[in-house]
Parts: structure tokens; sequence; C-alpha cells
């Protein structure tokens, strides 16, 4: 069967494995040295579907709020610190590749038209 491309999901027994990953993905993005995942789709991606399983499963934990970009100036510091080393790449992208990229760099976190304005410059 995985020659045929079916991919088997992975299931988590709980919240707290759902919790386990998130934070470690996120320490690991943001705290963590820059590789050739940082800024990755894939794993922003994953990084979305964990917090929108934590959004589910605790809605009195207000993770929507948690999730606005602007309420985390050091991630964000962080970013726009990566975007300034990015050189001829950056200055060479379209709008819409920066926006996306940008989107994947603060995965799970989310940004408003103002702030993602800046980044991308």
């Amino acid at each position: 069967m995985a020659g045929d491309g079916v991919i088997p999901l992975v299931h988590l027994d709980s919240i707290d494995e759902v919790r386990a990953v998130h934070k470690m993905l996120f320490d690991r993005k943001f705290d963590g040295p820059e590789d050739v995942y940082f800024g990755s789709p894939f794993i922003a991606s994953v990084q979305h579907k964990l917090v929108d399983a934590l959004e589910a499963a605790e809605p009195a934990k207000n993770w929507a709020a948690w999730r606005d970009a602007a309420g985390h100036p050091e991630r964000v510091e962080r970013i726009r610190s990566h975007l300034a080393g990015l050189g001829e790449w950056w200055t060479v992208a379209s709008v819409i590749k920066r926006e996306a990229y940008v989107r994947d760099l603060l995965a799970p976190l989310r940004v408003d038209d103002e702030l993602l304005g800046e980044l991308i410059g």
C-alpha cells in the first residue's frame, strides 16, 4: 500500500499529545537554529492543524487570540531578522511569494494585513 501513494494517517491519542507536538514544533522553530525546514509550507500546515485541534478541544483557552502574531513581538523580530538576511531571493520575489513565505515562517501564528505589509516591505 505504501508504494501506491496512499499515506496512512497519523492519529494522536490525546490532546496532551497534540499540545506536546505543537509546543515542540513552535519552540524549535522560534528558539532553535534555522534550517531547511524554517519557513517550510509543510511544517506550517502541520502547525496550523495542531493549533486548529487545540482551538477545537480547548475553546476556553482562547487559542484564536494567542495566534495573533502581533502578540508575539519576539517571534516577529526573529522573522524580521531572518528576512533582512535573505538577500537577492527576497528582493526579486513576487509579493505573492513573499506573503506566503512570511505566513509559513510565522505559522501557526496569524499575521494581519498591516504587519504582513510591514514584513514583506
